[in-house]
Formats: structure tokens, C-alpha cells, sequence
């Protein structure tokens, strides 16, 4: 929700540049009709065109205050004139048209380079945002409008090189072609300024005064931000997210407070402090403050973001005096120090604070000068102070009434929560976050009417579902895991709102059975019970949540056989039943693409007794495509909520926090399961975890599993498998985990490449098997093989990688973010201490020698 909150604010800025639509101002002008070749221009380009409501542009949209909606449905050929049509302006005198707002339209197609949109040469204004221009480049017939001033083509999905012909609009005053829509849909910049067009179109432009260019890719090699100090009518500038890097020049400053650079990689010292945002960049100095204090102790100073950098210290006292400040935003540093919070009470007009995830100590109670004024504290919309080291709730919230966003997550907060609390944002509360805390109240006292998203888990939290919470009308996110709740779970779901969307009541004492009433809650998303004593059978209720992309109901008690109709969810992509009571046989359901969409699956632990049918690994259409296809690094679920699972590696569970798409797995071990492994596997090129250990699966291991190019870790031990290694398997070079133990195979181990790093336990009760690291011969004449020479620094060495890599994803979950994970999967891949290993395995010759 905050980043919703935050993006709403970003596009509401966007708003507020885009020319208006002033068509209204002239409704009884007729000294010049619209000119007829500017009347078919337009309705030619209308015909170019067709109608596409893409959800991310509509809810963007609105967020700017405006309604999509397609503004050229009423432009006719007969019956009216143009100065009519919406999005059109005509000049009153000549008529002729001089503004074109087609922003938010739901428009789809191409701009070709004889679009008849190029003969309306009287253009002053243009704005084609937030429509869908995907297969477009931007064409250099954009700069035959001479008398252009205002130009936005932002989040229009335009591919290709800006041409340099936009450099050469004379009169141009405001240029926007951010794209940030990219960022939110994890798509590639496809807009590029390459050497060396950025100083050149930039340069030539010396009457902008606003210029926004956020996501937009820029020739580095080339670009030195000097073609700026030409611009000196220059009021807003926004470079959020062009990959600038280096320190920043000091001229910059000299533009007026509008100034956008978060996302960049600039390093150095931090400036004396201006309204900026130069959040997610590498500054690392102390944070400093202007002395500029103009008349009565006020200054000009609002805004600071300096989110995400590496800003090392501690917070400067004056920036108490900065009264005006309405927004200040320090998460995610290295500052220090012990900080009052109620000094805070001193910035009147603060409406936002985050210090949340630095090394501060925050100390809550008011000091005897402010608390007999707390009502004088300024009036919040937004606190943040997530890992402050806050042991209470602060008094300073005992007036905030109207906050809109609390966050204390990952403090110590022990006890209850204060009755007194029932007063913070009591009308106007949408998120609260006490995660990570030592609360141990009744949850009775949650009586917030409007909340949207409670995040409570990781506390002591005891007793019963507290009715309240099953009746917030506006619940869209709940989260009580690991906490010690108990009780039936039945009469909240008739309650929960329509807008749930993710629920995870995981690691609690829940008990009953999951009620046919979980189908009101048609709009879930995610459905965490795991780790409960939940029994029964799952309700087909749940087909009617055709949003459902993650079902995890592990560890509990539920039986009946394979819950094939599940596959009717078209959206579901993590399905886990790992220890229940399921049993019989695995099938799938007659329809069109069953389980089409699935990454992961997790039947492990339980009692089915069928063969693994292929007729159901056909169905995995997502496992069937590489990783490159589905896109690096992007998450199941959009949305600040922080899904996390477990999941079975090289034998041990891990926990993932936020789940990837580049997470696929298959886990069937640990049941009955018979026949021989189905060949098809091999067609699931995506899957990176497979295991089947654990049954009892027959016949020899299929070669088609050497297909899997990105699987790193196969588990087939305590099986009755028989015949050879195939040699293929040698050429997965992504594998580090790989166990055919208590099998009746025969004959050489594969060498070379990651074979050459599994050690004899991989291998055990195979008595068959011989050639390294065995020590058994290969043919009666033959030396014992021996491993291939390894390079220093070997890629692919397993010890390492479990002993450090997946390390960092249990890391990642104690950030509450995804950067464990990634950084962990980059550890891996990347990185392998070759003397580190060295040590390792000298050391453990040495004990075995000892002993």
C-alpha cells in the first residue's frame, strides 16, 4: 500500500505538468470552423488506431485524477466540428487546431512516419500518455512541429533512439518522456538517448523549463549532464533511473527545488541540503543541512529523500530548525545515534517520516518540555520506523489521529498494546505493520474500521481469531503467522471482506476444517495456512478464487485424494499439500490448460500410490519455458505484501522470501509413487529443483533430464532404479546438488564438469557403480579414476554454495525484502573462494586421519 501511496503522489506530479485541455474555454466560437484538412488528419490517425484498456495504464490513471476512457469515440466525419471533439483545441481566431490531449485514451498501435498526425503543423501542445505505442519508435517527424511548446510522450511504451529532431523544436518549453511504467511492469528501458544524442537534443533546447526523463536508458560513454547548464530556464528536472553514476556536479544545484535523481549510482558528498529526491544512489557521506534560514526561523526546505543510499551518521540537529519540512525520507542507511522522536513535535508541518532501517536507537517517551504540549506535534500521515530499536509505543502517537500508514515492524516492542492506541488514526488508518515484535495482548483492541493491510506476524499473539478482524470491510491484506493463535478458523471466512486478497494465518494452532464459505473471498490471491492442525478436505469452494496464485496448505491434517480440479485455476502458480494425510492417485483434470501456469509444486510427505502420469507434467506450459522467456527475477505477486515459503534444497528447508518466477520446483518425495520416471520431465526446461527420492520409482534414470540446462539440484535416492548414469547428465552445468543413493544402478559415474564435485554419499547403496570419487575400478585393468583437473576458481562447487549462498537467503528473511534472496542466487552463481574450500576439505582429511 505505501508504494501504491507513493506512486499516486509521483503520477499526481505528472498531472499537474500535463497541459490542460482548454477546448471548454471557446464553446460558442464559430469565427472559423475546423479546417477540413485537419479535420481528416485527425480522423485518419484516428483509423490507425485501435482501442486497448491495458489494467496498469487504467489504475495509473485514475491515480492521476483522470478517468480512461477513449476520447476519440465521438469523433465523426459528419455532424460535428472538431473544436468539439475531446482532447482538441482550436485557436478561436483561425481555427485552426493547436492542442491535442489524447492522454489516458486507451490508444493502441503504431506512429508511422506518414501518420497524418505530422500535417498538424500548429500544434503547440501534444500529449499521447499513458497509451500503448509498443511496436512504435519514435519518429523524427515529431520535430516538424515548429511552434511546439509542450511535448509528453511518457509511458507510451515508444521503443527505439529519441531522435535528434526534438532537439530542434525551437519553442519547446516542457518535455516529458519518462517511463516508469517499465519499472512497475519489470520490462526492459526500450527508450534509449545514445551517444551522443542526450547533449545534443538536450543542449539545443535552451527554453525548456521542465524536462523529465525518468527510465529512460542514456549512453553514459557519452553523457556528461554538462549540456544542462545551458537550460537556465530550467525550474524541474527528473533523471530518476538512467543509471548516471559518478559524483554529482555541484552546478546542478543551481536549478530551482524540483529536482528528481532517486535510482541513479551518484556518489560523493551530499550537497547542503535543497528539496531533492536523490533516493537509491551510493552517496555515503554524513547527511548535512543548509544554514540558508530566512526570516521568523522559516526556510524553503520541504523535501528530503535520500532513501536507499549508504548515508553514514548521525542526524544533524538542524534539521530540527527546518520547520517547513513536510517530508522527510531516511530509510535504509547507515545512520547512528540515539534520537528522541518526539524532537520531531519541533517540524510542524511534517505530514511523512521514515527512518526505518538504519542503526538508530529511537527513544519514545516525551521529554517533560514537550509532554505537557504533545498536542502541538505535527499531525502524520505517514510514520515509518521499522528496526529502530524502539522497546514501546511512542507517545508521540497518542495524538495522530490522522495517520495513515504505521509501520514498527522488527523493534521490541514486548506487552500489550496500549488501550490508548485504539485512538491512532482511528478513521483513517489503512496500514499497520507490528511484525517482528514481542506482543503478547489480545487483538480485541484492533478496532480500526478502514484498515486495508495488518501485518502481526512473528509475535506471541495467543487465543482465538479476534471477531473484529473478520469483519474490517476494507481487509486486503492479513498476516498472523507465526504467532501462537488457536481455535477454529470457520466462522471467519463468511466474514472476511470481498477484498481479501492475501491471508496468511502460517505457523499458528489453528484447527477445524477449511469451510466452504472461503469461496466469498473470491478476490485472494495468496493462501498461506501452513504449519497448523487444520483437517478435512479441501472445499471446491476454492475454485471460485480464480485469482489464486498461491495455495500452501503443508503441514497440516488434510486427506482425500489429489486435489485434481485445482487445475481450473487458471492464475494458480505455487501449489504445496507437503505433509498431509492426500493419498491415491495423481491425476489431472479434463479442461483446456490445467495447471498452465504452475512454477511450483510440493506434494512431498504424503501417501499417494500412482505413477507420476505424464499426462500431468504436459500440463506445466510455465516449467516449459526458459527463464530468459519468463523474465529475470520478477515476483508471483504485485504487491507490498511479502510472500514467503518453504521449500525443500539439497535436503534441507529453506525459506523464500517473496517468490520468483525463476523458482520452479517439483517435490514428490517421500510418498509411494511407482513406474518409471516419465520422459517428459526432460520438456520442463525451467526447473531448477526436482525430487523424487523417496519412492518407488523403477526402471533406468531417462536422459531426458539432461535437457534441463538450469536445473541445480536432483534428488533421486531410495529407489529401485536400475542400469547407468547417463552420460548426458555430465553436461548440466548448473547442477550442485545431485543424490542417486539406495538404488540398484550400475556401471561408470559420468566425469567431468559437475560430477567432478559430488562426493561418495551421492552414491551410496549402489553397489554396481564404480569409477571417482569410488574407489571401486571400472574393468579389472584400470586405475581408479581419478577426479579432472580444477580450476582455481571453480564455478560450481556445492560445499560453498550451501554453506554460503543459501545462507543469504535466510538473511533475506530477516530484511523482510527479496535482497536476500537475489543476493544469495548471485552468490552462487557467481562466486566460489577456492581457498576457502581448500581449507574445508584439508581440515576434514585431518579429522578423519585423528579419528
Amino acid at each position: 500500500m505505501v508504494c501504491l501511496l507513493r506512486l499516486s503522489l509521483c503520477l499526481l506530479c505528472l498531472s499537474l505538468r500535463s497541459p490542460r485541455d482548454t477546448s471548454s474555454l471557446y464553446p460558442n466560437s464559430s469565427a472559423h470552423l475546423c479546417h477540413e484538412d485537419e479535420r481528416f488528419a485527425m480522423l485518419e490517425f484516428k483509423k490507425s488506431l485501435s482501442i486497448n484498456d491495458l489494467s496498469l495504464i487504467s489504475r495509473s490513471c485514475i491515480s492521476l485524477g483522470q478517468v480512461p476512457y477513449v476520447k476519440t469515440a465521438l469523433w465523426k466525419a459528419v455532424g460535428s466540428d472538431c473544436y468539439q471533439w475531446d482532447g482538441v483545441t482550436c485557436n478561436p481566431l483561425t481555427g485552426h487546431v493547436v492542442g491535442l490531449d489524447l492522454s489516458c485514451a486507451k490508444l493502441r498501435g503504431t506512429i508511422p512516419i506518414n501518420s497524418t498526425l505530422f500535417t498538424l503543423r500548429h500544434l503547440q501542445s501534444l500529449n499521447l500518455a499513458f497509451n500503448d505505442f509498443f511496436h512504435s519508435r519514435i519518429s523524427p517527424e515529431f520535430g516538424r512541429f515548429l511552434h511546439l511548446k509542450h511535448l509528453n510522450l511518457s509511458n507510451t511504451f515508444f521503443t527505439g533512439k529519441v531522435p535528434l529532431t526534438i532537439g530542434q523544436l525551437p519553442q519547446l518549453a516542457s518535455l516529458d518522456l519518462s517511463h516508469f511504467l517499465y519499472f512497475e511492469l519489470e520490462l526492459p528501458n526500450l527508450v534509449k538517448l545514445e551517444m551522443p544524442d542526450f547533449d545534443v537534443v538536450i543542449g539545443n533546447l535552451t527554453g525548456l523549463r521542465e524536462l523529465h526523463l525518468d527510465y529512460v536508458h542514456v549512453n553514459l560513454e557519452a553523457t556528461t549532464l554538462s549540456s544542462l547548464k545551458n537550460l537556465s530556464s530550467l525550474m524541474a528536472l527528473s533523471l530518476s533511473g538512467c543509471n548516471f553514476f559518478g559524483p554529482l556536479p555541484t552546478w546542478i544545484w543551481n536549478i530551482s527545488r524540483e529536482i528528481r535523481l532517486l535510482e541513479n549510482w551518484f556518489t560523493g558528498e551530499l550537497p547542503s541540503m535543497v528539496d531533492i529526491n536523490l533516493a537509491y544512489n551510493q552517496f555515503s557521506s554524513q547527511l548535512t543541512i543548509s544554514h540558508d534560514v530566512r526570516s521568523n526561523n522559516m526556510t524553503l526546505l520541504e523535501y528530503i529523500n535520500l532513501r536507499g543510499n549508504e548515508i553514514r551518521g548521525s542526524i544533524p540537529n538542524l534539521i530540527f530548525v527546518h520547520v517547513s519540512l513536510v517530508f522527510l525520507e531516511l530509510s535504509s542507511n547507515n545512520l547512528s545515534g540515539i534520537v528522541k522522536l518526539d524532537m520531531f513535535c519541533k517540524l510542524k508541518n511534517l505530514t511523512y517520516l521514515n527512518l526505518s532501517h538504519n542503526s538508530l536507537s529511537l527513544l519514545t517517551k516525551c521529554s517533560n518540555a514537550i509532554s505537557s504540549n504533545v498536542a502541538t506535534c505535527p499531525r502524520l500521515l505517514v510514520l515509518e520506523c521499522s528496526s529502530c530499536n524502539i522497546t514501546e509505543f511512542p507517545d508521540f502517537l497518542r495524538t495522530q489521529e490522522d495517520l495513515v500508514v504505521l509501520d514498527l515492524s522488527n523493534n521490541k516492542i514486548h506487552g500489550n498494546i496500549p488501550k490508548w492506541a485504539q485512538n491512532i488514526g482511528k478513521d483513517s488508518l489503512h496500514y499497520l505493520d507490528l511484525s517482528g515484535n514481542i506482543l503478547t495482548s489480545s487483538l480485541d483492541l484492533l478496532q480500526w474500521k478502514n484498515l486495508h493491510y495488518i501485518n502481526l506476524n512473528s509475535n506471541i499473539f495467543a487465543g482465538e481469531m479476534p471477531f473484529a478482524i473478520c469483519t474490517l470491510i476494507s481487509l486486503q491484506v492479513l498476516d498472523l503467522s507465526y504467532n501462537s493463535l488457536s481455535g477454529e478458523i470457520s466462522r471467519c471466512f463468511k466474514n472476511f471482506s470481498d477484498q481479501l486478497t492475501m491471508l496468511d494465518l502460517k505457523s499458528n494452532k489453528f484447527h477445524g476444517t477449511l469451510p466452504s464459505s472461503i469461496g466469498k473471498c473470491s478476490n485472494l490471491r495468496t493462501l498461506d495456512l501452513n504449519g497448523n492442525q487444520l483437517e478435512g478436505q479441501l472445499p471446491p469452494s476454492l475454485l471460485r478464487c480464480q485469482g489464486l496464485r498461491v495455495l500452501d496448505v503443508g503441514n497440516n491434517n488434510f486427506k482425500g485424494v489429489f486435489p485434481y480440479w485445482l487445475g481450473s485455476l487458471s492464475e494458480l502458480q505455487v501449489l504445496i499439500l507437503r505433509s498431509n494425510k492426500f493419498h491415491g492417485n495423481i491425476r489431472t483434470i479434463n479442461a483446456k490448460h490445467p495447471f498452465s501456469m504452475l512454477s511450483i509444486l510440493d506434494l512431498s510427505n504424503n501417501g499417494f500410490n500412482s505413477t507420476l502420469p505424464s499426462s500431468l507434467l504436459h500440463c506445466f506450459k510455465a516449467m516449459m519455458d526458459s527463464t530468459e522467456k519468463r523474465g529475470n527475477l520478477q515476483y508471483l505477486v504485485e504487491s507490498s505484501y511479502t510472500d514467503s515459503i518453504m521449500l525443500k534444497v539439497k535436503g534441507h528447508y529453506l525459506k523464500f522470501v517473496r517468490i520468483l518466477t525463476i523458482t520452479t520446483t517439483i517435490d514428490v518425495s517421500n510418498n509411494e509413487l511407482e513406474g518409471e520416471i516419465p520422459e517428459v520431465i526432460g520438456d520442463l526446461v525451467s526447473l531448477r529443483w526436482l525430487n523424487l527420492a523417496h519412492n518407488n520409482f523403477i526402471g533406468r534414470i531417462p536422459p531426458s533430464l539432461a535437457s534441463l540446462s538450469e536445473l541445480e539440484s536432483l534428488d533421486l535416492s531410495s529407489n529401485k532404479l536400475v542400469g547407468q548414469i547417463p552420460a548426458e547428465l555430465a553436461s548440466l552445468t548448473s547442477l550442485e546438488f545431485f543424490n542417486v543413493s539406495q538404488n540398484q544402478l550400475a556401471g561408470p559415474i559420468p566425469q567431468g564438469k559437475q560430477f567432478a564435485t559430488f562426493e561418495n554419499n551421492s552414491y551410496l547403496g549402489n553397489l554396481g557403480l564404480c569409477g571417482y570419487p569410488l574407489l571401486k575400478k571400472c574393468g579389472d585393468d584400470e586405475e581408479p579414476s581419478q577426479p579432472p583437473p580444477r580450476m582455481a576458481l571453480d564455478d560450481n562447487d556445492s560445499e560453498y554454495k550451501d554453506a554460503f549462498g543459501w545462507a543469504m537467503v535466510k538473511i533475506g528473511y530477516g530484511c523482510g525484502t527479496a535482497i536476500g534472496l537475489v543476493v544469495g542466487y548471485y552468490t552462487v552463481i557467481t562466486r566460489n573462494p577456492a581457498w576457502l574450500l581448500r581449507f574445508a576439505r584439508q581440515l576434514k582429511h585431518a579429522t578423519n586421519q585423528l579419528f
